[in-house]
């Protein structure tokens, strides 16, 4: 059969949903912030107890989550069932990344190495079947955004040191991941966004170091900058406002990331 990759070419493509990563301290209203947007489900882990917390207190209104994982298959079952349901979420929040990190983690070394730590340890050989699980866990979150679903990975922070090769090394906030997990993460995330307080600078008295403020009031960072890893891919500003509640947080992320 000839060749006609020619007669194929076009400038319409396939309708999916988002995949982002969002990002962002203890506190700063994550889970809160997805749990007041549209029609939400989420997974979480054993670790991770955020979302039954802010239910009970009453900060967020009743929102279905899947049982606690806590082992790695299990995800990737409830993954599959989810892409056969005939009911789907708008978003699915995976809460948090790093607790999926781990199961994966676990996975691997009771699995690949007879549940030696140290030889999971050596060379970084455990890593690497991590990326392979993780590789698959991304693709299925893919077929899940081909069926309209947005996908939230919600990320804690951690400081990094970045190795510039062009320039002196620095310190950025970026996602609480391994480093060859993040790579293919932040390769397979549209958006990439970080949620902070706004903090301000003030001088300091009588000769003294200046200081940093905060103030309760979020703010999203949407594009990238030394201090931290942020990205997206609709032309979004550098930052903006997202008010005083988690309410209002998500009121402005579902105008900018679903309009």
């Amino acid at each position: 059969m000839e060749d006609n990759w020619l007669s194929q070419i076009t400038a319409e493509h396939e309708t999916r949903g988002s995949k982002m990563v969002i990002s962002g301290s203890e506190g700063v209203g994550k889970t809160s912030t997805i749990a007041n947007m549209h029609d939400p489900l989420f997974m979480v882990t054993k670790g991770e107890q955020s979302l039954g917390a802010l239910q009970r207190s009453g900060q967020i209104p009743e929102t279905p989550s899947f049982g606690s994982f806590q082992d790695w298959v299990d995800v990737k079952s409830a993954l599959r069932e989810l892409l056969g349901a005939e009911k789907k979420p708008n978003i699915l929040a995976i809460d948090a990344a790093d607790g999926f990190e781990h199961l994966v983690w676990d996975f691997v070394v009771k699995t690949k190495f007879g549940g030696n730590l140290s030889k999971a340890n050596d060379y970084g050989q455990g890593w690497k079947h991590v990326q392979h699980e993780w590789r698959e866990f991304l693709d299925l979150l893919d077929q899940l955004t081909r069926k309209g679903i947005h996908v939230v990975l919600i990320a804690h922070l951690e400081v990094k040191r970045f190795i510039d090769p062009e320039n002196v090394d620095y310190d950025r906030w970026q996602p609480a991941l391994n480093k060859s997990v993040w790579a293919l993460t932040g390769r397979w995330a549209d958006h990439v966004l970080q949620l902070s307080y706004f903090t301000h600078v003030v001088d300091g008295e009588r000769g003294s170091r200046a200081k940093a403020r905060g103030t309760s009031e979020r703010v999203v960072y949407c594009t990238p900058s030394p201090t931290r890893v942020t990205k997206n891919r609709l032309g979004l500003n550098e930052s903006y406002s997202l008010g005083m509640s988690p309410q209002a947080a998500a009121e402005v992320l579902n105008s900018l990331l679903f309009s």
